[in-house]
């Protein structure tokens, strides 16, 4: 929690070197799952990867990003039941921008919570019914490291699915 605290207050001030690289995707997201593979595996759960198939490299701070795609893809796995289903997939809907996309079955956020959810310390209420705890630190930690990137992260919930949006330049 320290930690985290710490990050979120050096993306607050402005205080963060960020140092944008070419990420060559097929690789790198590869690395990334591993973990989450096993943990959607071990939750009878299916987490699914699709990469457009031309978008090989993009630009961007291979830390930050990789810290935004873990919290999400854990939250997914963590709050989603047995069966369900978990997708991160990374498109290219213009010449000038990408998507990454990170969604889950079986778990919707109430339309009431949405506009809360990247609050600093925000737990939607009963949204943990595995009681497995949080600081309520991570989506706002998420949401500041997107826009330390120069992107846009929505949230869309609603007929048994919630999607994670972020929008890149490139």
């Amino acid at each position: 929690m320290i930690d985290d605290l710490l990050d979120l207050q050096r993306l607050e001030s402005g205080c963060c070197n960020l140092v944008s690289e070419p990420i060559f995707l097929p690789f790198w997201i590869s690395q990334l799952t591993k973990p989450f593979l096993v943990r959607a595996q071990e939750r009878q759960q299916e987490l699914q990867i699709y990469i457009e198939e031309d978008l090989f490299l993009i630009h961007s701070d291979p830390t930050s990003l990789e810290r935004v795609l873990g919290e999400l893809l854990n939250n997914a796995c963590k709050y989603s039941p047995p069966g369900a289903q978990i997708q991160l997939s990374i498109t290219a809907p213009s010449s000038t921008q990408f998507l990454l996309c990170v969604s889950n079955t079986g778990v919707e956020i109430p339309m009431d919570e949405q506009s809360r959810i990247f609050d600093k310390f925000y737990r939607i209420p009963s949204g943990d019914p595995w009681k497995q705890g949080g600081t309520g630190l991570g989506l706002t930690l998420v949401q500041k490291l997107v826009e330390s990137l120069k992107g846009e992260i929505n949230v869309e919930s609603g007929a048994g699915m919630t999607s994670f949006r972020i929008n890149f330049s490139k």
